[in-house]
Protein backbone atom coordinates (compact mmCIF):
# COMPACT_ATOMS: atom_id res chain seq x y z
CA UNK A 1 0.00 0.00 0.00
CA UNK A 2 1.31 3.24 -0.98
CA UNK A 3 0.84 6.05 1.53
CA UNK A 4 2.07 9.06 -0.98
CA UNK A 5 -1.14 11.36 -1.90
CA UNK A 6 -0.37 12.73 -5.27
CA UNK A 7 -3.89 14.77 -5.29
CA UNK A 8 -3.63 16.00 -2.03
CA UNK A 9 -6.77 15.00 -1.27
CA UNK A 10 -6.09 11.22 0.28
CA UNK A 11 -5.96 10.76 3.90
CA UNK A 12 -2.84 9.11 4.94
CA UNK A 13 -5.57 6.24 6.82
CA UNK A 14 -6.31 4.74 3.47
CA UNK A 15 -10.57 6.21 4.28
CA UNK A 16 -12.01 8.38 1.05
CA UNK A 17 -11.78 12.01 1.55
CA UNK A 18 -14.37 13.59 3.44
CA UNK A 19 -15.66 16.52 1.65
CA UNK A 20 -16.85 19.40 4.37
CA UNK A 21 -18.97 21.86 2.45
CA UNK A 22 -18.07 25.79 2.17
CA UNK A 23 -19.51 27.39 5.42
CA UNK A 24 -22.94 28.94 4.14
CA UNK A 25 -23.08 32.66 3.19
CA UNK A 26 -26.99 32.77 4.04
CA UNK A 27 -28.36 34.07 6.55
CA UNK A 28 -31.80 34.10 7.42
CA UNK A 29 -32.91 37.51 9.12
CA UNK A 30 -36.53 38.17 10.45
CA UNK A 31 -37.69 41.35 11.02
CA UNK A 32 -40.50 42.87 12.94
CA UNK A 33 -41.64 45.81 11.83
CA UNK A 34 -43.33 48.12 14.63
CA UNK A 35 -45.26 51.63 14.48
CA UNK A 36 -43.70 54.06 15.93
CA UNK A 37 -45.04 54.03 19.33
CA UNK A 38 -44.06 50.59 19.75
CA UNK A 39 -40.69 51.19 18.44
CA UNK A 40 -39.47 52.60 21.35
CA UNK A 41 -40.07 49.44 23.53
CA UNK A 42 -36.70 47.48 24.81
CA UNK A 43 -36.80 44.22 25.55
CA UNK A 44 -36.20 42.94 28.64
CA UNK A 45 -33.37 40.68 29.28
CA UNK A 46 -33.97 37.35 29.81
CA UNK A 47 -34.92 36.48 33.23
CA UNK A 48 -32.69 33.95 35.20
CA UNK A 49 -35.76 32.68 36.72
CA UNK A 50 -39.77 32.77 36.68
CA UNK A 51 -40.77 36.07 34.84
CA UNK A 52 -43.85 36.46 36.84
CA UNK A 53 -42.23 36.43 39.82
CA UNK A 54 -40.50 39.90 39.05
CA UNK A 55 -41.97 43.13 39.34
CA UNK A 56 -42.59 45.38 36.00
CA UNK A 57 -40.82 48.77 35.72
CA UNK A 58 -42.03 50.68 33.27
CA UNK A 59 -39.15 53.55 32.11
CA UNK A 60 -40.59 56.52 30.12
CA UNK A 61 -38.10 58.63 28.82
CA UNK A 62 -37.60 60.53 25.15
CA UNK A 63 -33.66 60.37 24.98
CA UNK A 64 -32.76 56.30 24.58
CA UNK A 65 -29.54 57.06 26.36
CA UNK A 66 -32.04 58.39 29.59
CA UNK A 67 -33.49 54.98 29.71
CA UNK A 68 -30.50 52.75 28.84
CA UNK A 69 -28.71 54.27 31.96
CA UNK A 70 -31.84 53.41 34.17
CA UNK A 71 -31.91 50.56 32.86
CA UNK A 72 -28.87 49.53 33.73
CA UNK A 73 -28.98 51.31 37.06
CA UNK A 74 -31.44 48.45 38.38
CA UNK A 75 -29.63 45.44 36.43
CA UNK A 76 -28.41 44.91 40.40
CA UNK A 77 -31.94 44.04 41.19
CA UNK A 78 -33.19 40.87 39.89
CA UNK A 79 -36.64 41.33 41.54
CA UNK A 80 -37.14 43.69 38.26
CA UNK A 81 -38.22 43.61 35.18
CA UNK A 82 -37.74 46.69 33.58
CA UNK A 83 -39.67 47.97 30.38
CA UNK A 84 -39.13 51.12 28.25
CA UNK A 85 -41.47 53.58 26.44
CA UNK A 86 -40.07 57.06 24.45
CA UNK A 87 -43.78 58.43 24.68
CA UNK A 88 -47.00 58.47 26.84
CA UNK A 89 -48.86 56.68 24.26
CA UNK A 90 -46.20 53.62 24.39
CA UNK A 91 -46.08 54.13 28.09
CA UNK A 92 -50.40 54.06 28.56
CA UNK A 93 -49.96 50.84 25.88
CA UNK A 94 -47.26 49.26 28.07
CA UNK A 95 -48.51 49.87 31.43
CA UNK A 96 -51.71 47.68 30.41
CA UNK A 97 -50.43 44.58 30.74
CA UNK A 98 -48.32 43.65 32.76
CA UNK A 99 -48.85 46.99 35.22
CA UNK A 100 -46.20 48.20 36.61
CA UNK A 101 -45.23 48.58 39.85
CA UNK A 102 -43.82 51.99 39.43
CA UNK A 103 -42.79 54.49 36.76
CA UNK A 104 -39.05 56.36 36.47
CA UNK A 105 -39.63 59.05 34.49
CA UNK A 106 -37.97 61.73 33.04
CA UNK A 107 -38.74 65.19 33.76
CA UNK A 108 -40.07 66.21 29.85
CA UNK A 109 -42.55 63.18 30.23
CA UNK A 110 -44.05 64.01 33.52
CA UNK A 111 -47.10 64.01 32.29
CA UNK A 112 -47.26 60.51 32.20
CA UNK A 113 -47.40 60.65 35.95
CA UNK A 114 -50.89 62.08 35.60
CA UNK A 115 -51.86 59.83 32.62
CA UNK A 116 -51.11 57.01 35.52
CA UNK A 117 -51.46 58.40 37.94
CA UNK A 118 -52.78 55.00 40.02
CA UNK A 119 -49.14 53.99 39.76
CA UNK A 120 -45.96 54.91 41.95
CA UNK A 121 -43.40 57.22 40.12
CA UNK A 122 -39.77 57.94 40.57
CA UNK A 123 -39.52 61.69 38.79
CA UNK A 124 -36.02 62.82 37.80
CA UNK A 125 -35.40 66.52 37.79
CA UNK A 126 -32.53 69.06 37.07
CA UNK A 127 -33.86 70.72 40.40
CA UNK A 128 -35.25 69.23 42.97
CA UNK A 129 -37.09 72.51 44.59
CA UNK A 130 -38.18 72.95 48.35
CA UNK A 131 -41.82 72.19 47.87
CA UNK A 132 -40.59 68.72 47.14
CA UNK A 133 -43.00 65.30 47.78
CA UNK A 134 -42.45 64.28 51.16
CA UNK A 135 -40.64 60.71 51.75
CA UNK A 136 -43.16 58.04 51.28
CA UNK A 137 -45.08 60.09 48.79
CA UNK A 138 -46.46 58.12 45.87
CA UNK A 139 -44.06 60.67 43.37
CA UNK A 140 -40.63 60.83 44.37
CA UNK A 141 -38.15 63.63 42.69
CA UNK A 142 -34.79 62.64 42.03
CA UNK A 143 -32.60 64.97 40.79
CA UNK A 144 -29.85 64.87 38.25
CA UNK A 145 -26.75 63.96 37.67
CA UNK A 146 -27.96 60.69 39.43
CA UNK A 147 -26.15 57.59 40.82
CA UNK A 148 -27.42 53.76 40.42
CA UNK A 149 -27.14 53.80 44.35
CA UNK A 150 -28.90 56.56 44.13
CA UNK A 151 -31.51 54.97 42.03
CA UNK A 152 -32.03 52.07 43.86
CA UNK A 153 -32.31 53.88 47.06
CA UNK A 154 -35.31 55.55 45.94
CA UNK A 155 -36.16 52.67 44.47
CA UNK A 156 -36.44 50.59 47.90
CA UNK A 157 -37.78 53.68 49.51
CA UNK A 158 -40.70 53.96 46.50
CA UNK A 159 -41.43 50.29 47.19
CA UNK A 160 -41.03 50.19 50.94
Amino acid sequence: MNSSREDGGGREDGMAPTRQSPPSSRVQLEVAFLDAHQSAIAPSSPAPFDEHARLTVLVVAAESDVRRYVRECLRERTDLRVLEAATIPTAVLLAAHPVPVFLVVDEAEREVVATLSQLRAIVIVDDVPHSAPAPGARVRLLARPFSAEGLVAEVGRLLG
